[in-house]
């Protein structure tokens, strides 16, 4: 996926001018959010309870509560469409057909969401691994096919509801599971998973309007290369980081919360697997920071050069977005997630009138500081904040591990720098070679202190 992402962002920046760009992008999050609304929340609350109900052999009831949860999510989405139609078509420059089909995109994502927390509950990662890589294949295929016969965004659009779809079926195909979905709904359930979903949905906004709020202000004042650029940008640091980072969360979330419900011990488990996440992605954060200006003037079109300063802000704020993450599974152990609701909401509110601010006065680079300053906070409160019956990671050993490999690092490309002084794009791609050998050669060495 991410080697897919350096070809697709890049096809899409050299076949598109700014403009078409900028409405793909904007049409993209306006999915993300929509996702976020309705079936994102619907798909944890299942992973959360699944082991539950199990236990209790009510498994049918809750997924068939959940089947029609659903249902009706998605009937208010419709409604919300009707509501806030005229104001995306007319400020945002999303025309009517990309938008409808935004909203019928809806459904098999909603759906993939589903299968993904049925693979992670029977441990079928290669089925996850699989899905992706094929589903980034046909995608690229579909739009090449169609691009010259539809407007472009929608092009996109379509080219990522049918590989959705083709890999909905497969999955549902390969998991060979057969659940019965009765008309009976359970209040109890639907009150337990609403007790639990609504603040994470009202967290999961709040995140949201950090990330992607600037893109929204840059296309209303029809700042359409502003938009394409902090877009771009987010896109690449997202997609480079997020496949491996959210392959923590996909793994052990669940193992947690079958300990969890268990009654087992789970500190132990917990500070490893973040001292893990620490140790393997830190060396992918520095390199891309290092040497942002190189990889990008390789990928993308000289009107796209401002990316490489916003890459590095970007990059650091995902790689800290998904700790958090694993860090915040303590909320989710205890159904307390309006303790971080709060938090979020908090800091969002200070961010939102500081994006302004910053956007008037340095554009893209001020949108940029502000994210990266904003997720800071967000880990540093919520990192120290405990609870007492929830002895859930042990943070020193997390600070000494984030300390030893920021040190390895710099000294890496430290030594690398005085070494090839010499400025040239084969050099630096040898460099960047150079750097990831070296440095994980030497997390190697000294894993035992890194990791314990």
């Amino acid at each position: 996926m991410i080697l897919n992402s350096f070809l697709i962002i890049p096809l899409f920046t050299h076949l598109l001018n700014p403009k078409e760009v900028s409405i793909y992008l904007i049409a993209l999050q306006l999915l993300n959010l929509i996702c976020t609304c309705s079936f994102d929340w619907i798909s944890k609350a299942t992973l959360r309870f699944y082991e539950k109900y199990n236990l209790q052999n009510k498994l049918e009831v809750f997924l068939s509560t959940v089947f029609w949860v659903s249902v009706c999510v998605y009937v208010l989405i419709l409604g919300g469409y009707i509501l806030f139609k005229n104001i995306l078509l007319t400020k945002f420059a999303v025309s009517n057909l990309v938008f409808v089909l935004t909203l019928v995109l809806v459904i098999p994502c909603g759906i993939r969401q589903f299968i993904y927390q049925i693979l992670r509950l029977k441990n079928l990662y290669w089925l996850y691994t699989i899905s992706i890589i094929v589903y980034q294949f046909i995608f690229i295929v579909i739009f090449l096919g169609i691009v010259k016969l539809l407007p472009n965004a929608a092009a996109i659009v379509i080219s990522m509801t049918c590989a959705i779809v083709l890999i909905d079926v497969y999955m549902l195909s390969a998991i060979h599971e057969k659940y019965k979905i009765s008309f009976f709904i359970d209040k109890n359930i639907v009150y337990e998973i609403l007790k639990y979903a609504l603040p994470l949905i009202l967290t999961n906004v709040c995140y949201w309007s950090v990330f992607h709020s600037s893109k929204l202000i840059f296309q209303f004042f029809n700042e359409y290369l502003n938009t394409s650029v902090f877009g771009i940008a987010w896109s690449l640091a997202s997609n480079t980081i997020t496949p491996l980072a959210g392959l923590f969360m996909f793994v052990n979330f669940p193992i947690i919360i079958k300990n969890f419900e268990r009654k087992k011990f789970i500190k132990p488990y917990s500070t490893n697997v973040i001292q893990l996440y620490l140790y393997i992605l830190f060396p992918v954060i520095c390199g891309f920071c290092f040497f942002s200006k190189e990889i990008t003037s390789v990928v993308l079109p000289q009107n796209y050069e401002s990316v490489a300063l916003l890459f590095p802000f970007f990059i650091i704020t995902v790689f800290l977005h998904e700790l958090m993450k694993l860090i915040n599974i303590k909320y989710h152990l205890n159904n307390k997630i309006y303790i971080e609701m709060f938090l979020g909401a908090v800091v969002v509110f200070v961010a939102f009138f500081l994006n302004i601010y910053m956007i008037s006065k340095y554009s893209v680079l001020g949108a940029a500081i502000v994210i990266l300053l904003t997720e800071t906070c967000l880990i540093s409160i919520n990192l120290f904040t405990k609870f007492k019956d929830t002895d859930y990671v042990n943070v020193r050993k997390i600070i000494k591990s984030f300390a030893l490999l920021f040190f390895i690092s710099i000294v890496c490309y430290l030594g690398i720098d005085i070494v090839f002084s010499l400025e040239s794009a084969p050099v630096n791609l040898l460099k960047l070679i150079i750097f990831f050998f070296t440095n994980y050669g030497l997390l190697y060495v000294f894993r035992k202190s890194i990791l314990t």
